[in-house]
């Protein structure tokens, strides 16, 4: 929604959160906030001028601190002496002279759900998202059309790379299973909420499926490895010929080496410092780090749900993701039948999780307030952070809020959960061609609406974009707490009519209710007719907010 400006009858003055729109700027003297829908507050960091077209220019633009949309208030336009008329379809502004000067449209539905499907898988490409959903080969994915030169700030700071050299990867197998590529990412940045540091990532060299398993020692991934393999051999006819990894110490060892022997494996190594031998495997390193990145940072989720969302990055990608010379997605080529993304949600969206204590008072919340995490890998469930119990669940009875992150952080960030800070160590191409030493289960399961097909994976708008970073030179504010957020709100609640008769007893409240009564006969947004036979009007009421 950055390059996107929003018409707002009841927003009490032009904002944004974005600076680039700002022909000029000046910083405020004191300090303000806006109160959003949801409670939450953005600071109001300055106010200036921004140029919509050559002949609308909006003054008085508040620049808000975490204000995803472009807000034009009506009542500021005709306070400054437009006129704006709403029409089928459009939306006018005309000078005092009746002249036109602006005109906009309505926010078409197909363009809401390109992003929302962006945003659900991961952050795939809008040109790889549009052309799937043309294909027909996902089961859930409707047809899709995106504008030109959209712009997603998550994408920038989850996915910003150097230049792209000719590739050299090329299908050196006629079979699945015949090779498997291996590496292993980390150690992180910060230990997951399971105590895991490393990644081990497995790629079969014809199908392109992916496996991902975390770790909290590199020591670990002889087991997985195993473990896959014998798996991998049952799955399938033919034989598997050969694994192929970088020279880290985790793969150059005597259990490998007894392994490989005793299947009558070929072990290939690429040479030391040589990614490139390794590129399919190194490539799908970085598709899944920056699908993991992106995800965490749209929703300010802590970097210590980085194995969480690696995980997730490979459920969609293997969801997802053509063979070309075959025209399937991975995940048909290996279980013959086509991939259902209609289950699928956007990672850290507020979910709502139903209770199944024994007994529940009769008026005690039904559900818990949660993060989504993904999906389980043996059931049918998602995967849910558990606000209040600080743990993660897999359960199906769950919904969820896809519609904007907060604008009140839900959790408390440090200096690692900064947007585009690496997750891994070693993240500047992911590559690791040797041994690093590190120290320090996956989740508790728990309760258990949606239906699923067939699969076997869990059920089935606008984009949100960040404020540009404020300047170095400014004084950052001190972290809000949700203490801090409760008090405010009870705060503000002790002086907010609760009705009609309240309000009438405050002057004040009475001069706000009589301009707003003027406003709606100055706009003329109302008609008097008759009733239709056997309809029941629909009834109004005043709602007292501070905004």
């Amino acid at each position: 929604m950055e390059d996107v400006w929003i018409m707002d009858s009841g927003c009490s003055r032009h904002m944004t959160g974005h600076r680039k729109w700002f022909s000029s700027l000046n910083p405020v003297s004191t300090k303000e906030y806006i109160t959003f829908g949801d409670n939450g507050q953005g600071k109001v960091m300055g106010v200036g001028s921004v140029s919509l077209s050559a002949k609308l220019s909006l003054r008085e633009v508040a620049f808000v601190r975490n204000l995803r949309f472009n807000l034009v208030s009506v009542s500021q336009l005709l306070d400054e002496g437009f006129e704006v008329r709403f029409k089928k379809g459009a939306c006018c502004i005309l000078d005092a002279e009746e002249t036109l000067v602006c005109s906009l449209l309505p926010f078409g539905q197909s363009f809401a759900d390109i992003w929302k499907w962006h945003r659900r898988l991961g952050h795939l490409s809008f040109d790889l998202l549009v052309r799937l959903s043309s294909m027909g080969l996902i089961r859930g994915l409707p047809k899709l059309r995106a504008e030109k030169d959209l712009v997603c700030h998550p994408c920038h700071h989850g996915k910003m790379v150097a230049a792209s050299h000719i590739p050299v990867s090329q299908v050196m197998t006629f079979y699945p299973g015949e090779l498997l590529h291996m590496d292993t990412i980390g150690p992180a940045r910060v230990a997951s909420v399971s105590g895991k540091w490393y990644v081990l990532v497995v790629v079969d060299d014809f199908l392109r499926f992916s496996w991902v398993f975390s770790m909290e020692f590199k020591d670990e991934t002889f087991g997985f490895v195993r473990d896959l393999v014998l798996r991998l051999r049952n799955e399938s006819h033919k034989a598997m010929r050969a694994i192929r990894s970088d020279n880290g110490g985790e793969f150059r060892n005597s259990c490998f080496e007894n392994f490989c022997r005793d299947l009558g494996l070929e072990h290939q190594f690429s040479s030391p410092y040589t990614p490139p031998q390794n590129d399919v495997v190194e490539r799908k390193n970085r598709t899944l780090v920056e699908m993991a990145r992106t995800m965490l940072d749209e929703h300010r989720t802590p970097r210590r749900f980085w194995a969480e969302a690696v995980n997730t990055a490979c459920y969609i990608a293997n969801r997802l993701f053509l063979r070309a010379f075959l025209g399937k997605t991975s995940y048909e080529l290996r279980f013959g039948r086509q991939p259902s993304v209609k289950h699928l949600r956007a990672f850290g969206c507020r979910c709502f999780v139903l209770k199944k204590a024994g007994h529940l008072d009769k008026f005690e919340s039904r559900c818990l307030d949660g993060i989504f995490l993904g999906y389980a890998s043996n059931s049918r469930a998602f995967r849910v952070w558990i606000l209040e119990a600080k743990q993660v669940v897999e359960t199906c009875e769950v919904s969820f809020d896809e519609t904007m992150p907060c604008t009140t952080p839900i959790f408390e960030l440090s200096g690692d959960d900064e947007e585009g800070t690496p997750i891994f160590e070693d993240e500047e191409g992911v590559v690791n061609d040797g041994d690093a030493g590190a120290t320090a289960p996956a989740a508790a399961p728990a309760p258990s609406r949606y239906e699923f097909d067939d699969e076997g994976g869990p059920p089935p708008l606008l984009p949100p974009h960040f404020p540009d970073k404020a300047s170095s030179s400014e004084r950052p504010d001190p972290p809000r707490t949700r203490g801090a957020f409760f008090f405010h709100s009870a705060y503000v609640a002790s002086f907010e009519q609760r009705d009609v008769s309240h309000a009438l007893s405050d002057p004040n409240w009475v001069n706000a209710m009589h301009e707003e009564l003027e406003n709606f006969e100055r706009n003329h947004v109302w008609d008097l007719v008759e009733p239709p036979p056997n309809c029941r009007p629909i009834g109004t009421k005043w709602v007292f907010k501070n905004k």
